[in-house]
């Protein structure tokens, strides 16, 4: 550990370096007025305007300390952490009229990594999200140290952050960086951002110039995606049995010689495909754990600024709750529930609510889930509300609400013996509906199954498109038009159950329309990998999932690396993937390495020439894999097999032919995997943090 002078000492320089840094020319400049829910105008930045809210006169410098990397080989990097925030700068009540969120009534955290001076190749590193989650706001010290790079992490306060905090964080960062190094060259920046994190990116690559030279949004949210995917899901949960979940589930994995439509209704059908429609990735139905509940991730925006949805749906023609499919009045709920007693704290505030159990609804076929609790006054018809608190928070058990969490005093007030509290679920199910009646106006494929043929709306539409707000927050106010200013390289997954592939295609055109063919091959990438979920974390979750899965942390590390030769070398990346999309907006990647492209291993594997096979006992099965790297992409150094063991370990890895012949002992069905690692300078080191993966699966049915 650094000393108490040594510490006192770096601290002292920071300050100094940030109260002599030069006046920049101008404040950057807002553009338009308030957005959609009272968003601040996104702010245009470039590489010498000031934030107003955000710089050198604002932040503040929290602690330095002088700490070592210990590397896997046992060598260490010696390195300076600085720590510093931006505090609440006003009020929300102090705000511009107009503007009701705005990432200056929080604060945020800020940490910079130095490595020393020896290490350091003039460029930093930087991952950002709109929530306050360490892991997705951090760049792995090791990768960046080794690649010649600090890192620069924000602890956002709230969603509403966008790009400005991040950008000033990084302008600051490169000023310390200059004293540190006693550096007068340019510095280049790169920046990642995953899930909710790539609104941010694509809020910045739009809206800023010069702050960071690469930017890669990884498994994407497009605009709307955000709310309307959950609800998707939920839709999914609400009118398919778990039952019927699970066999879809073990339909849909690879060889396993099942039709995923067996034994659904009518309703279930169609309800599957308008999930598959939206984008779903059709190979995600088999891991994902679906909830009428996760609704509610999505839901809020529409209850903050489509307040009127929820009656509209239960009493209006032209939506489902006038004219119910079974499984949505299976599922409702709906009763006035009469307060029989009230138990209190010493503060005299109600903890408690037992009603008469003959007036308490009965559950319906989705339990619990999304129950609300709405506090009538006396006359039993005049429900009462408080702000944005418009139920009362609990947990139902038989005929007591025990009451949890924040409730609005003027709820809690207007509680007596005698008066009604209605029990419902009523907008959790309308909500389910939502994408239907708010087609998104972005052109986006997931909505033409609401259209008809001449492309008029199938069902009523709402006045507003309260869709945009879940993610308008963290994009900086912006709307995504494919126009960019920065070096962009996305990169998506096709077994992700969140983001949607699809909509990472559709964003690809949006660049494409709005840039040019040419322009957007000088700015652009896209790179869609097999076999992996949501986001690019180091490995799968257990044993289990690593037979199915792989990780893509590699994949979007090289695709930094490349970004910095693209910027620093004027070394073009791989090109993007070459895709198409299917009749249900599925994308399909060619079979051909060649003609795929990308980053990521080409995987083939038959067994007996099929993807199935049906032996006996010890009958032995002939597996043959093939494994090819796009061009550009790197070399295979090795590969391993899984071969359905119970404990799901693969045998020892190999360089030798992917060709072999198994037989198994026990009746059964088995899980064959072949998983193919590569780099892209060929050096033989699982270790690495750019190793390129991927797998494929067959299956054995032994009898």
């Amino acid at each position: 550990m650094p000393s108490a002078p040594q510490t006192t000492a770096v601290r002292a320089s920071l300050l100094l370096t940030l109260m002599v840094l030069p006046a920049f020319a101008a404040d950057c400049k807002f553009v338009g007025g308030p957005q959609f829910g009272g968003i601040e105008p996104p702010l245009t930045i470039d590489a010498t305007c000031t934030d107003p809210d955000y710089n050198e006169k604002t932040f503040v410098v929290d602690s330095t300390q002088q700490l070592t990397l210990k590397l896997p080989d046992g060598s260490t990097v010696p390195y300076t952490e600085a720590k510093g925030h931006f505090p609440a700068i006003r009020s929300r009540t102090e705000l511009p009229p107009g503007i009701l969120q705005s990432p200056t009534t929080v604060g945020h955290s800020v940490t910079w990594r130095f490595p020393d001076k020896t290490h350091w190749r003039n460029r930093f590193f930087q991952q950002s999200y709109p929530l306050a989650q360490d892991f997705l706001n951090t760049v792995d010290s090791r990768f960046a140290f080794m690649n010649g790079g600090y890192t620069v992490g924000v602890t956002p306060g709230s969603p509403n952050v966008g790009y400005r905090v991040i950008a000033a964080a990084a302008k600051l960062s490169k000023a310390y960086a200059n004293k540190l190094y006693e550096n007068t060259g340019r510095i280049y920046g790169y920046i990642y951002g995953q899930s909710g994190g790539s609104v941010q990116m694509m809020g910045a690559n739009e809206g800023t110039i010069g702050v960071w030279d690469g930017i890669v949004p990884v498994v994407i949210a497009t605009d709307g995606l955000s709310t309307h995917s959950f609800l998707w899901d939920g839709l999914y949960a609400l009118a398919v049995p778990e039952a019927k979940r699970q066999a879809i589930a073990e339909a849909v994995a690879p060889g396993s010689g099942r039709d995923i439509y067996a034994g659904l209704t009518g309703d279930e059908r169609a309800v599957l495909n308008e999930l598959l429609n939206a984008g779903f990735a059709r190979l995600a139905l088999e891991d994902m754990k679906f909830s009428v509940s996760t609704v509610s991730l999505g839901a809020g925006a529409i209850q903050s600024n489509d307040p009127g949805y929820e009656d509209d749906f239960w009493s209006k023609p032209g939506y489902e709750g006038t004219n119910p499919p079974s499984y949505l009045t299976a599922a409702r709920v709906d009763g006035y529930a009469t307060i029989a007693g009230i138990t209190r704290n010493v503060q005299d505030l109600p903890t408690a609510i037992t009603f008469d159990p003959a007036t308490v609804p009965a559950l319906g076929s989705i339990g619990a889930a999304g129950l609300q609790y709405y506090v009538y006054a006396a006359d039993g018809a005049t429900r009462i509300t408080d702000g944005d608190s418009r139920s009362l928070s609990g947990k139902l058990e038989g005929n007591t609400l025990t009451l949890t969490g924040t409730n609005g005093p003027n709820l809690l007030k207007a509680l007596a013996n005698g008066g009604k509290v209605r029990i419902n679920n009523r907008f959790l199910l309308a909500a389910c509906f939502y994408p239907r009646h708010s087609i998104l106006d972005n052109g986006n494929p997931a909505y033409n199954q609401y259209k008809n043929p001449d492309g008029t709306p199938r069902y009523i539409q709402r006045t507003i498109q309260a869709a945009y707000l879940g993610g308008i927050r963290a994009s900086g106010g912006r709307r995504q038009t494919g126009d960019l200013k920065v070096k962009t390289i996305v990169i998506e997954d096709l077994v992700d159950p969140a983001s949607y592939p699809c909509v990472a295609a559709f964003y690809a055109g949006q660049v494409t329309r709005a840039m040019g063919t040419a322009r957007a091959n000088d700015i652009f990438r896209i790179y869609f990998n097999e076999n992996s979920g949501h986001g690019s974390f180091a490995g799968p979750a257990d044993a289990k999932s690593a037979v199915a899965t792989v990780s893509i942390s590699g994949i979007l590390n090289q695709a930094l690396l490349d970004l910095a030769a693209w910027v620093e070398r004027g070394v073009a990346p791989p090109p993007s993937s070459r895709y198409s999309l299917d009749a249900m907006n599925q994308v399909v990647l060619p079979d051909k390495a060649s003609e795929r492209h990308g980053l990521q291993p080409v995987i083939h594997l038959m067994i007996n020439g099929k993807i199935r096979a049906e032996v006996g006992v010890n009958q032995p099965v002939h597996l043959v894999g093939n494994i090819e790297m796009p061009p550009g992409a790197g070399q295979v150094i090795q590969h391993d097999w899984y071969l359905g063991r119970s404990d799901f370990a693969y045998e020892p890895a190999t360089k030798v032919s992917a060709t072999r012949t198994v037989s198994f002992p026990t009746a059964g069905e088995y899980t064959i995997t072949l998983r193919a690692y590569a780099q892209r300078d060929g050096a033989e080191d699982t270790t690495s943090a750019t190793l390129l993966e991927n797998l494929a699966r067959v299956r054995v049915v032994v009898r």
